[in-house]
């Protein structure tokens, strides 16, 4: 699969030398028993890869990428992956743990994979208290996947992206599986949270819509006339 997310990793976004390196990583699941059957392939910078197949189409699996002594892993809660419908699925590893490219997780090793292209992603959340998808996200295509939500109600509010119609998979805070949930606090009415899941990066984020930053500012301009 094309992948024109996650390049960020090799051009200078990421702010934080690699962690010693290259070393060997190991894409380690329940498919080959958490061992060392899927050494990764080091690609440059601080990026590696592999690619493993022969799976059973649709199937999931978890998974971390560590070293053979486990010292160093990620995601922090185990990854979930389906396998595409050739079988197979790629891993993406960046072995870096700070960022300041304005995405998450940014003081984490991240984690990516080619998106399987076997089902929807949603968003989850306390907006609704959880009961059901306050918005399907739309496929950009090469593993990135976007929306925006209107929220009625200023607050703080916690969320993941999950699989559309099952927990199976989720995504949270470090992206793994069983993560923590992500949050996001809004300041005014309506605002719009403008979501991007990265799948190839293992990165996301949440972060206000043009015309909620807009009107955010509107707002900021108006106190300090007031205070003047």
């Amino acid at each position: 699969m094309k992948r024109l997310w996650g390049l960020w990793a090799l051009v200078g976004l990421g702010s934080a030398a690699a962690l010693a390196g290259p070393l060997t990583f190991y894409a380690r699941g329940d498919w080959n028993g958490w061992g060392l059957n899927d050494p990764m392939t080091f690609v440059g910078g601080v990026e590696y890869t592999v690619t493993v197949s022969g799976l059973t189409p649709g199937d999931m699996f978890e998974y971390k990428v560590a070293t053979d002594d486990w010292s160093i892993n990620a995601p922090g809660s185990n990854g979930k992956i389906m396998a595409n419908a050739n079988g197979e699925f790629t891993l993406y590893f960046y072995n870096q743990d700070t960022w300041n490219d304005g995405w998450e997780p940014s003081s984490k090793l991240r984690v990516g994979y080619d998106d399987p292209g076997m089902f929807d992603w949603v968003i989850m959340g306390s907006f609704n208290g959880w009961a059901s998808p306050v918005l399907t996200l739309t496929d950009m295509g090469n593993g990135l996947w976007v929306g925006d939500l209107v929220v009625p109600t200023p607050g703080t509010y916690e969320w993941k992206f999950r699989k559309a119609d099952n927990w199976d998979i989720s995504i949270g805070d470090d992206f793994g599986n069983a993560a923590a949930n992500n949050t996001y606090t809004t300041t005014v009415p309506n605002e719009v949270i403008h979501f991007e899941l990265d799948l190839p990066g293992g990165r996301w984020r949440a972060v206000p819509e043009p015309a909620s930053l807009a009107l955010l500012a509107l707002g900021g301009l108006l106190a300090a006339r007031r205070r003047g």
